[in-house]
């Protein structure tokens, strides 16, 4: 018999993300509030960003989803 995943969902999202991005996120931050999971960080490349937002729409629906990462990469200006 298998053990039962306990753990929250905010946590599963941010290891995912992590582990998706091979940890080149910074200051993750994954918080459920009302239904909706947000997840802020920052990331150096736009490809980065991509690939936390693609790891957290595999547990989420996007309409669940509020994504704030941010990239920061040399000579860029944050949005």
């Amino acid at each position: 018999m298998e053990a039962i995943e306990s753990t929250p969902l905010t946590e599963q999202v941010a290891d995912l993300v992590r582990r998706s991005t091979f940890g080149r996120i910074r200051n993750l931050e994954v918080e459920e509030t009302s239904g909706r999971v947000e997840v802020r960080g920052e990331v150096r490349t736009w490809h980065s960003k991509q690939l936390a937002l693609q790891a957290a729409l595999e547990m989420l629906p996007g309409d669940r989803l509020r994504e704030r990462i941010v990239v920061v990469g040399a000579g860029l200006q944050p949005r």
